[in-house]
């Protein structure tokens, strides 16, 4: 019989476990640029990283699930006979229409040994039971690779979104621009995302900070990233995120721009992103968005071929 339960520290090799499971082989760069197979152990902790994120090593494992712990997410764990058997992370946003107060799913996997097991079932009804005890308005999830576990499980499809780059410009247009200090989520609590929400708004914050989760590894601390925090002649508040693109593809001296918004976002704040990406050398944007806020972006601005897809379960 499976139970689902908050994770604990202790779970920690038994979800890095989880996660090995799903990669087919270990491969690293040669000197020469090319892909060999490479042993597990001979791999750095940033060469494991590689291959599908914290989860992959122990001791990143741990500083993702600590701080997960601490407040950020919700760590679930799957269990038969006391054996994690899978592993499901939420984390509780809350934003303006069409998302609401809501529970997301960031992360769901069963160990490669035990799928097609209904673990992966129950954990979703275990998070149901949660989003309904948090008074949640929906259970949803952005994953264009697993349109059918949801659609059986009662999830909609509401909204899809794309991945876009435009190239910055001079604009007439006024506003303040200073570094963002303030570490503190609560910040953009209700705040609108228009670019970059590839998961939930909370999610995505915690990404914002390597130096938080990192685990100290130099390949992702020494990224060039910029915190800013704008005010537009309006008095319209916005925070942006803007960092090196993680996405193959990305063109020379291209920032991937990640955007809060404390009103309901305008042109005039694109063009006052634009602007100061302009006057910083940037040349182009990279991001992520929903086709409800498309008609936000310039006229310049074209596809990537990245695509998503946001399902719903309805608490209302």
């Amino acid at each position: 019989m499976v139970t689902v339960r908050l994770a604990t520290l202790q779970d920690t090799a038994a979800i890095c476990a989880v996660h090995c499971s799903d990669v087919p082989q270990w491969t690293r760069l040669s000197a020469d640029g090319q892909l060999i197979v490479t042993d597990y152990e001979a791999l750095s902790l940033y060469e494991r990283w590689q291959h599908g994120g914290a989860w992959l090593s122990l001791e990143t494992c741990a500083v993702h699930l600590n701080r997960l712990l601490a407040g950020s997410g919700f760590p679930l764990v799957a269990c038969v006979d006391g054996r994690v058997v899978a592993e499901a992370e939420v984390y509780e946003s809350f934003e303006p229409p069409p998302f609401g107060h809501n529970l997301e799913i960031g992360v769901i996997n069963t160990h490669a040994e035990h799928q097609r097991r209904g673990y992966g079932k129950a954990l979703v009804a275990y998070m149901l039971e949660m989003a309904r005890m948090m008074r949640c308005e929906r259970l949803c999830v952005s994953d264009a690779a697993a349109q059918g576990f949801y659609e059986k499980l009662g999830f909609r499809h509401t909204l899809s979104g794309y991945g876009v780059r435009f190239p910055t410009e001079s604009g007439r247009v006024l506003y303040q621009a200073v570094e963002l200090k303030q570490r503190d989520p609560n910040q953009v609590k209700g705040w609108y995302m228009p670019f970059g929400r590839y998961r939930g708004s909370r999610q995505e914050w915690d990404k914002l900070f390597p130096q938080d989760w990192a685990a100290g590894i130099p390949e992702l601390l020494n990224r060039v990233a910029i915190h800013l925090q704008m005010t537009l002649s309006s008095g319209q508040r916005l925070i942006a995120f803007l960092s090196e693109p993680e996405q193959e593809g990305a063109l020379v001296g291209e920032m991937h721009l990640a955007c809060w918004s404390e009103r309901p976002p305008t042109p005039l704040m694109v063009a006052a992103l634009s602007d100061w990406a302009y006057r910083q050398g940037i040349p182009s944007l990279l991001t992520y968005v929903w086709e409800t806020d498309a008609h936000l972006l310039p006229s310049a601005a074209t596809p990537t071929d990245y695509a998503q897809t946001f399902y719903e379960y309805s608490l209302q």
